[in-house]
């Protein structure tokens, strides 16, 4: 899953020599907290918060005289896991994405959340099992043996809570006949796994 596939294209901006009442006219017409600005070439130069015109006199100052510098952006064929370190480490709302020096989207922690939603099958008719699997073992290899036994379709294998020796296991199937059959045979492989 990349960018490309959640981002919003045709992003809305100032240029740096908008004056503030436009930027200011901008996000109260919109919702915005925060106005990138960029060039008429797209080059974005910074950003301007809601929150950094509160204690504005001159509404015919430039925006660039505001402007926040970007330090954060991602490219179009970034992962959306690249995407969600940055946003999550960097406390962002929103993220540019440019590509070969250009804006040419952002990309929201809605549609993050939507697209890892996606990725996780969340939301899908699917059957749910969470195991505690032994580090350095191959407990998820036989964990993922059964599921195949059994004819059921995997949607996602997530890494849960983890220490020094042990990880929880998260398993989204489909297409499971039994499933009480399925969780018990779970059960006893790993149980086997751990008499080996």
């Amino acid at each position: 899953m990349n960018v490309d596939q959640y981002m919003q294209p045709g992003v809305t901006t100032l240029p740096p020599d908008a004056p503030l009442s436009v930027a200011r006219d901008t996000m109260d017409a919109h919702g915005f907290g925060l106005l990138l600005i960029a060039t008429a070439e797209a080059q974005l130069t910074g950003f301007i918060t809601r929150a950094g015109l509160k204690d504005v006199k001159d509404w015919d100052v430039a925006v660039e005289k505001l402007a926040h510098p970007v330090k954060f952006s991602v490219a179009s064929d970034d992962t959306l896991e690249k995407a969600a370190l940055i946003m999550l480490a960097n406390r962002l709302v929103v993220l540019p994405v440019v590509d070969d020096g250009q804006l040419i989207g952002v990309i929201t922690q809605a549609e993050l959340l939507k697209g890892l939603t996606v990725g996780l099958g969340i939301g899908m008719k699917a059957t749910r099992f969470t195991a505690t699997v032994r580090k350095d073992s191959t407990d998820v290899f036989r964990m993922l043996d059964v599921v195949r036994q059994h004819g059921a379709r995997l949607l996602s294998v997530v890494q849960g809570k983890s220490n020094d020796t042990h990880s929880e296991i998260i398993l989204r199937v489909q297409d499971v006949d039994d499933k009480d059959a399925l969780r018990a045979d779970l059960e006893t492989a790993l149980r086997d796994s751990e008499a080996t």
